[in-house]
């Protein structure tokens, strides 16, 4: 693999896409949203002569119909419960998200309020366009009910260790099994990674045109593999004591040398291009029977194979016996330091974190809650990937491992350098090892960077 030059600064770059992207709507839709977000300061920070109202902004980052509605509805009860407040719902398209809220930071002219991806608080946070939010949380009633894992995971996100977002939302990585296949090869459900390879060799049937697994050696193959790898290994620290990176463990090049074994013998030749769609359509299409993905992908599955016939694997045993769940980051919802009205910016968006607002949102867009009570809710209960993935959150013994998306110049190295070489493994022009030790190099280069420019100034 090309080794490429990595400088010191890369803020222009690093984040300015969306790894999050979702369905956007139509494009009348599209360009009624972008008028809306074009205009919004006008609608920001106005108060009604008449009845004395507030009125604030709030930006949803990845705007659809679904998602449209459900905060419509929150945004109704919200003001019902808070006369004195007018919520301003701005919807952008996921695409075009990030850019629209640079223009907006550089402009002076953000929302009060929005969504914001966990992968862009960094740069936020330097730009100094968030607001923190410890105070708030201090007098906030509900604050000891939101996973501690996320809000401290956002909180490293920052230079200063201040909080600078509430967790609203987080998709959970998970491995997808066909359970029709298991149980018709006499697979046992597998729980851990050995297993998973084991079953997929014996769950192979090519006359029938059935692979074991598929799996994603296209855009986004990097990263998805690096969750898979700490899940394995059970290594939550990103870098040792030294800064250097973990990314070359000896567990890690274990893993990664096994899968490119199994390529194009127990999974699908054409995986080496497959993208997340081609993959999940193999496993929804039942000619591959696990996929790793996350439960983002559940709704497609469940309409596709029927719930009755797909299950999940949230956790696994790792090399170190612990159960390790590894996040690249929540949906949270933040304050714009240009808000004229910050606490009542802060009233809603801790109301959509509330178990109330939680919930409703989650349970329509079928994703996690990151507030404890509405883990507890039923339609947690009843959807089992949700709850499955609820118990192994509230369980104290359940450790948690976020990759490295504060360190600048980290989604540009997966987005424009470690994807061939990932390919190549696959193929067998480079090994294992050589590629961890150069995806090892670089991500410690990439953090002395961050730490020198960024942390500790």
């Amino acid at each position: 693999m090309k080794r490429r030059k990595i400088t010191a600064l890369l803020l222009s770059c690093t984040m300015a896409a969306v790894l999050f992207a979702g369905c956007s709507s139509g494009s009348k839709d599209s360009a009624d949203n972008n008028a809306a977000a074009d205009s919004s300061e006008t609608e920001s920070g106005k108060s009604d002569a008449a009845g004395g109202k507030v009125e604030i902004s709030f930006w949803d980052n990845n705007a659809d119909t679904v998602r449209t509605e459900i905060f419509k509805q929150i945004i109704a009860e919200f003001e019902a419960e808070n006369p004195d407040i007018k919520v301003n719902f701005v919807p952008v398209p996921a695409d075009q998200a990030k850019s629209k809220y640079d223009v907006a930071i550089q402009g002076g002219t953000a929302p009060d309020c929005g969504i914001v991806s966990q992968y862009w608080m960094s740069d936020f946070i330097i730009q100094n366009a968030l607001v923190p939010l410890d105070d708030y949380l201090a007098g906030w009633a509900d604050a000891d009910q939101q996973l501690e894992v996320f809000q401290e995971s956002i909180r490293d996100m920052a230079p200063d260790g201040k909080t600078y977002g509430l967790a609203q939302t987080v998709t959970i990585p998970a491995v997808w099994y066909n359970t029709n296949i298991l149980k018709e090869t006499n697979i046992q459900v597998p729980e851990d990674w050995d297993e998973i390879i084991t079953a997929a060799k014996k769950a192979t049937n090519k006359e029938k045109g059935i692979y074991g697994f598929s799996l994603r050696g296209g855009a986004g193959n990097s990263q998805q593999f690096e969750q898979m790898m700490y899940q394995y290994s059970g290594i939550t620290q990103m870098f040792d004591e030294d800064g250097k990176s973990t990314i070359n463990d000896p567990a890690h090049v274990l893993l990664l040398d096994s899968f490119a074994k199994i390529y194009n013998v127990y999974t699908p030749e054409s995986d080496i291009t497959n993208g997340a769609t081609e993959m999940i359509s193999a496993f929804d299409s039942g000619s591959a029977a696990m996929i790793f993905h996350n439960l983002g992908s559940y709704g497609l599955h469940r309409d596709t194979l029927g719930a009755e016939n797909f299950d999940s694997l949230v956790t696994l045993n790792s090399k170190k016996d612990t159960k390790v769940i590894v996040s690249n980051g929540c949906m949270g919802v933040s304050i714009f330091n240009n808000s004229k009205h910050p606490e009542e910016a802060f009233k809603f968006i801790s109301y959509l974190c509330e178990k109330n607002g939680s919930s409703k949102f989650n349970e329509k867009i079928g994703q996690v809650p990151c507030n404890k009570e509405a883990l507890e809710d039923d339609w947690v209960a009843k959807a089992a990937p949700i709850k499955e993935a609820a118990d192994a959150l509230l369980d104290e013994n359940t450790e948690l491992a976020t990759l490295p998306i504060n360190v600048i110049g980290y989604y540009d190295l997966h987005q424009n350098v470690l994807v061939e070489g990932f390919q190549n493994v696959l193929l067998g022009n480079t090994s294992a090892q050589e590629f961890l030790n150069d995806w090892a190099d670089q991500m410690t280069q990439l953090k002395a960077e961050y730490d020198a420019n960024v942390k500790n100034k």
